[in-house]
């Protein structure tokens, strides 16, 4: 069907970060989801009604809504990587509380939310990862276009911190005469100095390795680590390992491509928020799960009287037992699937935080386990309902936080903390 051109109000914000309208189409009330729009806005769009819900383009802004404000990047709407940076901040944290409450189990959605704010709102990302594609002799750089896999080139981006930022516009002349297109994941090395994870489908310039070579040289890099096509050995220039200021002020070495939180203040109040709701007993035996390069396990390992920490990616139990060890604390490390491991019947607490898609798997099974006490530490409502939702019978939140760690963007961190009410035993 063709576009229906019609004026409509925004009147709220879906989990997914479009706003919502309701228009009749066709003698039917129906939704519409329209990217880059705030609640208040009225706006003239095209619908296509072909979906459920129905999409939405924004023509024109008629009139502004209470919480939009002027991004502060011109190529916020194209580029699509900060799809509420036309949202106040106070409003950013507002909706991501409405969301984590909406998914809450229904019993639940009535309790206090914390929300902290650690974050200053722009130029805060240590850890990003960028799209370059190399085609007749142009190299484009910049995230993926909204609903495509083409990268938009941006002067300037204003969330990237000024050292990241400074890598960023050096990648053009880096891979100037490559072919193909690769994903550049950009992070903070030795020094304060960036770092470069290149995963690359097709052609190399040698001439590239050169130039990467002469930025470590002068220090505009630390290092870079380069996989091509289906290579198993990367090429490495300099020291390409990354770093980031841990939850407890000290250097935490990280896995190199592996996953880092993206906002270095935000990361150190969740951190010491999970330490301090977590509360481990001495002499407790207390397991974590995912737990990537030690970010929550060097404060956990302090306070715990036995840790054992979970995780799948070698390189990154490599780096959390370095982490330990710099710090002369002592935990297990475990290479193993967290939905696999099977963790002791005299376990105390639980501390898990999973990637995206949630820990389903690993809910299913705590909800009979008779753990006394879990710490849930996620990244998407969505999966976190979900998983709460199969926990509800067993378990009851002592507390619930949100935390702002990406600022601009419709995503949020939340940590809930379990009590189990069932079966506990003494």
């Amino acid at each position: 069907p063709r576009p229906l051109h019609l004026r409509a109000s925004i009147t709220s914000v879906a989990p997914g970060g479009d706003g919502v309208a309701h228009v009749d189409i066709g003698g039917e009330r129906r939704a519409v989801f329209v990217p880059h729009t705030a609640p208040g806005d009225v706006l003239r769009l095209d619908v296509d009604s072909s979906k459920r819900p129905a999409r939405g383009r924004l023509l024109e802004l008629v009139s502004p809504g209470p919480d939009r404000v002027t991004p502060a990047c011109p190529w916020a709407i194209p580029c699509g990587a900060c799809d509420w940076m036309h949202l106040s901040t106070d409003a950013q944290a507002r909706l991501h509380i409405e969301h984590v409450r909406a998914a809450l189990p229904a019993p639940w959605r009535d309790l206090p939310i914390s929300p902290y704010s650690p974050a200053p709102p722009l130029a805060y990302r240590t850890r990003a990862r960028v799209h370059v594609r190399c085609r007749r002799g142009r190299v484009d750089v910049g995230m993926h276009a909204a609903g495509s896999h083409d990268p938009v080139p941006v002067d300037a981006c204003a969330v990237l911190a000024p050292a990241l930022e400074t890598a960023r516009r050096s990648l053009a002349a880096l891979f100037a005469g490559c072919k193909g297109k690769g994903d550049v994941q950009l992070a903070l090395g030795i020094g304060g100095a960036p770092v470069l994870e290149v995963r690359w489908t097709g052609e190399v310039a040698p001439a590239c390795f050169a130039r990467l070579e002469k930025a470590v040289a002068a220090r505009d890099l630390a290092g870079a680590r380069m996989t091509v096509g289906d290579s198993s050995r990367p090429a490495i220039v300099g020291d390409s390992t990354p770093w980031m200021r841990g939850p407890d002020g000290e250097p935490l070495q990280l896995a190199p491509g592996g996953f880092a939180q993206a906002c270095e203040p935000a990361n150190t109040a969740l951190a010491r928020h999970v330490a301090a709701v977590a509360a481990a007993q001495a002499g407790e035996k207390v397991v974590e799960l995912y737990a990537g390069s030690g970010n929550l396990t060097v404060l956990l390992a302090a306070a715990a009287g036995e840790l054992a920490a979970v995780e799948s990616i070698r390189e990154a139990c490599d780096a959390a037992r370095a982490n330990l060890s710099a710090r002369g604390l002592s935990a297990r490390i475990v290479e193993a699937n967290a939905e696999d491991y099977a963790w002791s019947p005299a376990t105390k607490l639980l501390v898990l935080d999973p990637p995206r898609t949630g820990a389903r798997a690993v809910a299913e099974r705590l909800v009979t386990a008779r753990v006394p006490r879990v710490v849930y530490v996620s990244c998407d409502p969505q999966t976190l309902g979900r998983d709460l939702t199969i926990l509800a019978p067993g378990y009851e939140p002592t507390s619930i936080a949100t935390f702002e760690m990406f600022p601009q963007t419709s995503h949020v961190e939340t940590v809930v903390t379990l009590q189990r009410t069932r079966g506990t035993r003494s």
